[in-house]
Formats: structure tokens, C-alpha cells, sequence
């Protein structure tokens, strides 16, 4: 059995925390792996209108698979590693997108996208 790349390990622990962060409307915990550059029109309100909304479509999530890998993606001159889960929520099950970088030697989400 071979061992999953670091960029999936870490993708699927920050999709972890945003499913949490998604399921108790806590701001600081969806936004925390996001550097402040990329999180200026994502606003606390947009969150929780965005929040607002999952509720009511999705419910709350039980589970999620993952489904695979995209092509890495440059952006803004950094390699972006892109994984696509099965997000399986009370009321529907929904693509997720997410899209991870490593600069500096950490880790950072640049995209997390709900299908």
C-alpha cells in the first residue's frame, strides 16, 4: 500500500476543519488556513450568509469520500494543489472543491468551492 502525498493529507485535515467550521458557523476556524490577502471580500457577514444558506439547502454534513485529483494550477506564481471531494450532507451530497499551496513551508488554502 503506498502512502498518500503530503498535499492530500493535508487537504483532507483542512477540509476537515472547514466541515466543522461549516457545521457550528464558526468564522475563525473556516478562515484560519487562509492567508489575509485572500480573504478580503470574505467578510464575517458573508460567511454567515453563506452559512445561512448551507444550513437550509445542504443541513449539516455526515460525511464526505474523496473523489480525486485535479491538475495543479498556478496562481498568483504558486502551485496550487486542487482535490475533489464527495461532501455528504442531511439533505443532498454536493461536490467540494479544494485548492491548497505550500509557501514558506506551510501549508494554505486558496480555494474552497461547494458544488
Amino acid at each position: 500500500m503506498s502512502e498518500r502525498p503530503e498535499e492530500l493529507v493535508v487537504a483532507e485535515r483542512y477540509l476537515k476543519e472547514m466541515l466543522e467550521a461549516d457545521d457550528t458557523a464558526n468564522y475563525e476556524l473556516y478562515t484560519k488556513r487562509y492567508e489575509e490577502k485572500y480573504l478580503a471580500k470574505f467578510t464575517r457577514e458573508v460567511f454567515n450568509r453563506d452559512i445561512e444558506h448551507m444550513h437550509e439547502s445542504n443541513g449539516k454534513h455526515t460525511g464526505y469520500e474523496f473523489l480525486g485529483t485535479l491538475r495543479n494550477q498556478r496562481v498568483d506564481d504558486l502551485d496550487v494543489y486542487k482535490s475533489v471531494w464527495k461532501a455528504i450532507y442531511e439533505k443532498r451530497d454536493a461536490v467540494v472543491e479544494m485548492g491548497i499551496y505550500k509557501k514558506n513551508g506551510d501549508w494554505h488554502v486558496i480555494r474552497s468551492a461547494v458544488y
